[in-house]
């Protein structure tokens, strides 16, 4: 239960800054941040560990290449599944682009990181 805790403000805090670090991104107030972080927070919680396992014996050539940062990657990917996956079942968050839906998985998943050194 603390890990979805974490997981869904993590999310929700993350969704709230990407409009002004990422062009391309739009979230509709704390309420739609929240919403889509409770989606988000929910689905990596049940399918997150799972995505991660699966993309990182696909990728595992990566993996052994370039150690940690690869990691770093794979999470970045199933970030954006997830975020994709939230767009398309919550409104209140949109992507322009792409490359938008990307950027913000990133920001997310160094944010998650760094959550995770601090806790």
């Amino acid at each position: 239960m603390p890990q979805l805790i974490a997981s869904v403000l993590g999310f929700a805090l993350g969704l709230l800054l990407l409009p002004a670090l990422i062009p391309g991104v739009r979230v509709r107030g704390m309420g739609a941040a929240l919403k889509v972080g409770l989606v988000c927070g929910v689905l990596s919680v049940l399918l997150g560990k799972l995505l991660l396992v699966i993309l990182s014996i696909i990728f595992i050539l990566p993996i052994a290449l370039l150690g940690p940062l690869a990691v770093l990657l794979i999470q970045g990917l199933v970030n954006g599944i997830l975020l994709v996956v939230a767009t398309k079942v919550v409104s209140g968050i949109e992507f322009e682009r792409t490359r938008s839906v990307a950027w913000a998985a990133l920001a997310l998943t160094i944010l998650q990181w760094v959550v995770r050194q601090l806790v």
